[in-house]
């Protein structure tokens, strides 16, 4: 005799209904929910406030409030080069990444310093003691740049025709854009560079669901959520297609041979293919994201010193 189950309350076709019922809110409230608390996070990092003063680093620092070229508040500070008129003026300004701020970045730049650099640190806005409500992680942040460039172009010590631009993660991204709309921007360093923030943003949008069905989709809410708390389309931002205007003033990228999260070294080499000349690549063996500098400090300062040299030399005195 074959026994079979049945419930007379509940046909399997019910248990569909129910279950969809249940659980098909549960799935909208995901979807929707999801790309907008991540683009809230990505668009409003965690404020971590530092100081940089001469008792920190053991040279003069002087500490400066200007504009970003919109308006916002922002916070930097002056290192004068080591030497004095060692460099003529020569200035570096740093375009610092994510989450991080200016004063953490002295430890990166401090040889430039040495060298007779001026070097210049700010908080970009959104982040440290600067003003801003929110980060782009790159397209407003150009003003930020460029308003530390038109404010260091007002001192007497800076050489106008003599200020280079250096960014990491994010701030690379944002010295490409700036200085391909900002001829006094004279040359630039590109260290963990993306190419183009549409991508990235898919690629932001589906971290943590890389084996779901819909992680090709999820960056499109992610770019239109974000607008929601920036008020720009930022992946509209294109650094790849920027580049190309920056030549022929000099470009140097470096990347982590093993930086294939956010930012991809498949990003690197796009961008040097598309800049103009001059320009160099330096693809690091074994770095991964931003820690090219920790791995090979000697070798990166040197390649970063000696590009800033040819860059921004001082002109030869007249006879």
């Amino acid at each position: 005799m074959k026994l079979q189950w049945r419930d007379p309350d509940m046909s399997f076709g019910k248990w569909i209904k129910t279950i969809l019922l249940v659980g098909l809110p549960f799935l909208l409230l995901y979807a929707a929910g999801k790309p907008i608390l991540q683009s809230y996070v990505l668009a409003h990092p965690r404020r971590l406030v530092a100081e940089l003063s001469a008792a920190d680093v053991g040279v003069p620092v002087e500490r400066v409030t200007f504009q970003a070229t919109d308006g916002v508040e922002l916070v930097g500070w002056f290192v004068p080069g080591e030497g004095g008129e060692a460099r003529g003026g020569g200035t570096v300004v740093y375009s610092h990444g994510s989450g991080t701020n200016g004063p953490e970045m002295y430890s990166r730049a401090a040889f430039l310093n040495r060298a007779g650099y001026n070097v210049f640190l700010f908080d970009h806005r959104a982040h440290g003691q600067s003003g801003g409500r929110a980060t782009t992680l790159g397209p407003l942040e150009v003003r930020d740049l460029d308003g530390a460039v038109a404010y260091l172009r007002s001192r007497p010590d800076v050489d106008p025709e003599r200020i280079g631009a250096w960014g990491g993660s994010m701030g690379a991204g944002v010295v490409i854009g700036a200085a391909a709309g900002n001829p006094a921007i004279r040359a630039i360093v590109a260290d963990s560079v993306y190419a183009d923030m549409a991508e990235l943003w898919h690629r932001f949008g589906y971290v943590g669901i890389r084996r779901t069905p819909i992680r090709w989709s999820w960056g499109v809410p992610m770019r239109w959520a974000t607008w929601l708390w920036t008020g720009e389309d930022i992946a509209a931002f294109k650094p790849v297609e920027l580049i190309a205007r920056i030549g022929p003033r000099p470009v140097l990228i470096i990347h982590g041979e093993r930086d294939n999260g956010a930012c991809t070294v498949s990003d690197a080499r796009r961008l040097y293919r598309a800049s103009g000349e001059p320009k160099e690549l330096w693809i690091v063996p074994g770095a991964g994201h931003g820690a090219a500098h920790a791995l090979y400090p000697q070798e990166y300062e040197t390649r970063v010193r000696a590009f800033f040299d040819a860059a921004l030399a001082a002109p030869a005195p007249s006879p």
